[in-house]
């Protein structure tokens, strides 16, 4: 792999401290100097087992290669073990015929007519959240109005009530999961879990505090096992794997209903923070929406794709080569750790023309650019199971705002972390001004 170009990096530590300091930086900065397939160092300079080398694929070809030829690219990586340590075993962290075994019984849940029976439950919590919002000029913290919706939206979804009592700690929890799940991907020498390191210590505490929510949560639902029931966990216990007839345990159960709770709502709060922050420098697409009416759906969701596109939510993934191959012309041996950035690929101007300006024109109508130009979702076989609800929860709750206030975020710039999802490293404010009286907004 040496003929792969890539950044020298620190001596002893590689990239490592470049990445601590602005992973996405680094990632954009080293694809506009060496290309589409770039060697990233992590660990000495000189041969040997403390450290390692990453490549790195950025075009759609060769990122659709890695996603979906599970035969040449594996799971089994760094990124993917910290996770599973973190929160279990879910459709996230799966391989092999377990997640096909799970994947077969979730996917029942997320059919168009199943997300589209979640539309009125979404609208209200949409009305909830412009009502929270309902004080002509004032400053909101756009990630905390998106995060508390989110959560509403898929408590009230997963367990047919609200869970504002552990929406507080979820915030938390979130956050510390991110930040140490991160720093220990990070590391080049990995400690075992067990050991009582003081970042150890940490992430085994936040991981028992998520799973003790998630179990007082389902201990809190009862076993009523109706498929009618517009209750993903009723219509989870009760599916069936539709080729061998079989139900998932109540540990799959659990680790699936806290995939659900972390990522069915910390990837949509992103989206829609990011989202309504771009929005707020363009009063003249809040206005189109604003006054479009029924018409009004197909804009705000170009918006949401164009948010996604800038800011994807899982702005980098990982695969592991199974066998020798190659990327983008050079050989790359087996056991190679193979990094996509969705977060560079979104920018590659060969198929994103002005790549950092946000125009959700990009969504509307139709274009002709690689599968895997764009995957906010992940892509292939994998692509996320909830996308469909993501995109109507997101939908939803940006037309009800966007209807009723003009939102102005032009005295901020946005600073982001990129931890296990891509979150603002701060508060987002924005300015919300009526457009109508608060009075006539509630009729």
């Amino acid at each position: 792999m040496s003929a792969i170009p890539g950044p020298p990096g620190h001596p002893l530590l590689g990239v490592v401290p470049a990445f601590e300091r602005d992973m996405l930086g680094t990632l954009e900065e080293s694809f506009a100097a060496y290309g589409d397939c770039v060697a990233y160092r992590f660990g000495p300079a000189w041969p040997g087992r403390l450290g390692f080398t990453a490549v790195a694929a950025y075009h759609p070809d060769d990122v659709g290669r890695a996603l979906n030829d599970s035969a040449v690219f594996g799971r089994d990586t760094v990124g993917f073990t910290v996770i599973r340590e973190s929160i279990g075993d879910g459709l996230l962290t799966l391989t092999g015929e377990t997640w096909r075994r799970h994947r077969r019984i979730v996917q029942q849940l997320f059919t168009a007519r199943r997300v589209a029976g979640y539309g009125a439950l979404m609208a209200a919590e949409a009305d909830r959240t412009v009502a929270d919002t309902a004080v002509d000029g004032d400053v909101v913290d756009l990630h905390d109005l998106m995060q508390r919706y989110t959560l509403r939206v898929v408590g009230r979804a997963l367990f047919g009530d609200d869970i504002d009592g552990v929406v507080g700690e979820l915030q938390e929890l979130v956050g510390l999961l991110g930040e140490t799940s991160t720093a220990r991907r990070l590391q080049l020498f990995r400690l075992p879990l067990s050991l009582p390191t003081p970042r150890n210590r940490t992430l085994r505490d936040v991981r028992r505090r998520l799973f003790a929510i998630a179990d007082a949560v389902l201990d809190g639902c009862g076993r009523d096992t109706d498929p009618a029931a517009e209750n993903l966990l009723t219509r989870l216990r009760g599916a069936r794997d539709e080729q061998t007839g079989a139900r998932l345990s109540d540990q799959e159960i659990r680790d699936e209903v806290l995939g659900f709770l972390l990522a069915g709502h910390e990837t949509t709060t992103g989206a829609l923070t990011f989202t309504l922050h771009e929005l707020g420098r363009r009063p003249d697409i809040q206005d189109r929406i604003a006054t479009a009416g029924e018409d009004a759906d197909a804009l705000v969701r170009a918006s949401v794709m164009e948010g996604m596109r800038l800011y994807p939510p899982a702005h980098t993934t990982e695969r592991v080569t199974l066998v020798d191959t190659e990327i983008a012309g050079h050989p790359v041996p087996a056991g190679t750790q193979i990094l996509v950035s969705p977060w560079v690929t979104h920018r590659h101007p060969e198929f994103w023309p002005d790549p950092h300006r946000f125009d959700p024109s990009r969504f509307v109508g139709t274009h002709d650019r690689p599968r895997c130009a764009y995957l906010p979702f992940g892509g292939g076989v994998r692509a996320c199971v909830g996308m469909r609800f993501a995109v109507q929860e997101a939908t939803v709750v940006l037309k009800a705002l966007l209807t009723r206030f003009r939102v102005d975020t032009t005295g901020h710039e946005l600073t982001l972390t990129p931890l296990l999802t891509l979150r603002p490293a701060g508060p987002v404010p924005a300015r919300m001004t009526a457009r109508v009286p608060a009075r006539a907004a509630a009729r």
